[in-house]
């Protein structure tokens, strides 16, 4: 019988996240849940402390690396005598461990080896929510991914492999309650206006400059149409120094104030946002793995327009749940999609369907239930 779980998680996001971070999310979604008594490890950014417990199963510590340390060790000399790896398992000790515990790494291939590597009788699963080639990983790792995209990805590279689907989820809590739409002067909608809405990371990756371009072409015809993007426009990528940021601020600009730039904003205050849109448009350029503005922006009851690259096939279903955008994808054919979306007579139809379905398979809830399955089934 299982008896205690460690989650941990590459050092970039501290545990809760007060931003856009989905893996992070879910862990600390499922850790406050679960029965099962458990410590969250993670790296402390600035304004957090060491220690946090949430509930009497769960607990939070947050690894610290003095200015000192990182510059000595991790950048100068590269010796690391106390790794990121190494503090985890030092917690574990602490809780403590025992041959019934399990050490469950989430989203970083890197990090599992090194765990593996300094305990290797240790209980550990994998957490994949991303697509990465599995260089290193046992032939027949236990692995839990969000689709079922995502196992089939795995299974190609290691068809050994134990691999399970737990998908993301939504606190049906806040989406079920009558809590207060955002009410911003800084947000200006008018009564007659259509909102298309986006919610995500401004990269490459998840086609918001192609969303913007699409958006330019609708306003040259259109008056009664705005555009309210949620996410870090500011954020520098590390790959092209933050040119692709700009140039998504530059055509933002150029649309002025038919375009809402809001920023990134705390994770569980989004379902009040969600209603200024009324069409959510996730135009990802890559195999996304599962999204949770996805499920989120159904929850929140709002009809989805989304890429059909990756995982959000499986839960948007065309004409059913939520609308597919057609490929090749353009900036001309996002707006044509948009357009039909926003005309099509049956959309408040679809949107309470995608809304029921989240309802159905998406709680939080669900998900830990659907979790603690996996981790009985492999390690009782």
């Amino acid at each position: 019988m299982v008896d205690k779980i460690i989650f941990t998680v590459t050092p970039i996001f501290s545990i809760p996240p007060r931003g856009a971070a989905a893996v992070e999310t879910w862990m600390y979604q499922v850790a406050q849940r679960t029965t099962i008594p458990n410590r969250i490890v993670c790296i402390r950014n600035e304004g957090y402390d060491d220690y946090s417990r949430v509930n009497e199963n769960c607990s939070i510590h947050r690894v610290g690396f003095s200015r000192v340390y990182k510059r000595l060790f991790q950048k100068w000399t590269r010796l690391d005598p106390l790794p990121y790896s190494q503090r985890i398992l030092n917690i574990a000790k602490d809780f403590p461990v025992t041959d019934n515990s399990v050490i469950v790494v989430h989203n970083s291939m890197k990090l599992y080896r090194q765990i593996r590597q300094r305990a290797p009788q240790a209980k550990v699963a994998l957490h994949m929510h991303n697509a990465f080639e599995p260089k290193g990983i046992e032939h027949d790792v236990k692995m839990i991914v969000p689709s079922l995209f995502l196992k089939n990805y795995y299974h190609a590279y290691l068809p050994d492999a134990d691999i399970e689907i737990v998908p993301n989820g939504i606190d049906l809590k806040s989406y079920q309650s009558n809590a207060t739409p955002i009410s911003d002067p800084g947000i200006n909608i008018l009564p007659d206006e259509k909102v298309i809405f986006y919610a995500g990371r401004i990269v490459p990756d998840k086609g918001i400059l192609l969303l913007l371009q699409a958006f330019e072409k609708l306003v040259a015809t259109n008056n009664n149409l705005k555009l309210i993007v949620v996410g870090d426009y500011n954020e520098v990528s590390k790959t092209d120094g933050g040119a692709y940021q700009r140039e998504v601020r530059v055509v933002a600009e150029r649309l002025g104030d038919r375009c809402i730039m809001l920023g990134s904003l705390p994770p569980d205050q989004m379902h009040r946002y969600y209603p200024l849109g009324d069409v959510v448009v996730i135009p990802s350029q890559f195999q996304e793995p599962f999204c949770m503005v996805a499920i989120e922006a159904m929850g929140a009851g709002k009809p989805v327009l989304v890429s059909t690259r990756g995982g959000m096939v499986e839960f948007v279903k065309e004409n059913n749940t939520g609308y597919h955008l057609q490929e090749p994808m353009t900036a001309e054919t996002i707006a044509q999609d948009i357009v039909a979306v926003l005309h099509n007579p049956e959309l408040s139809d679809v949107a309470k369907r995608g809304q029921n379905y989240v309802y159905n398979h998406y709680s939080w809830t669900g998900v830990t239930q659907r979790f603690e399955e996996v981790i009985h089934k492999w390690f009782n």
